[in-house]
C-alpha cells in the first residue's frame, strides 16, 4: 500500500497564507505611518510604499530620490515633534496587536 503525502500541498498553502498576512500587515503599517507622517507639501505622505525584500518578507519604505528627506524627518522634526518616529510607531502598533486579527483580515 502506497502512502501519498500532502505535505508539499500544505506547505504551499501555508506559504500563500503567510504572504497574504504579510500583505495585510504591511498595508496597515503603511496606512498608519501615512497618518503619523509629517505633511508639509504632501510629498512624503504620498511616497510611502510596500516593497518585497529579495531575502523574503516585505518592508514599508518612505523616501526616494524625489523625497530624500524622509529618513531625516523620521528622526528629526523640530517644527512638529509629534511626528517623530512615524514609521517605527506604526510598526510597533501593529506588532502589539493580536496576529489573529490579521489572519482573519487576510481571509476576506
Amino acid at each position: 500500500m502506497a502512502v501519498k503525502s500532502t505535505l508539499s500541498k500544505w506547505a504551499t498553502q501555508q506559504s500563500t497564507v503567510t504572504d497574504r498576512i504579510e500583505d495585510v500587515m504591511t498595508g496597515v503599517i503603511l496606512t498608519r505611518a501615512t497618518m503619523l507622517a509629517p505633511v508639509l507639501t504632501g510629498a512624503l505622505v504620498n511616497d510611502g510604499r510596500v516593497e518585497k525584500n529579495p531575502e523574503g518578507g516585505r518592508s514599508v519604505v518612505f523616501g526616494s530620490n524625489s523625497v530624500p528627506y524622509a529618513r531625516r524627518r523620521h528622526f528629526e522634526n523640530n517644527l512638529h515633534p509629534q511626528t517623530l518616529y512615524y514609521l517605527q510607531r506604526a510598526g510597533e502598533s501593529v506588532a502589539k496587536e493580536n496576529i489573529k486579527k490579521y489572519v482573519d483580515m487576510s481571509e476576506l
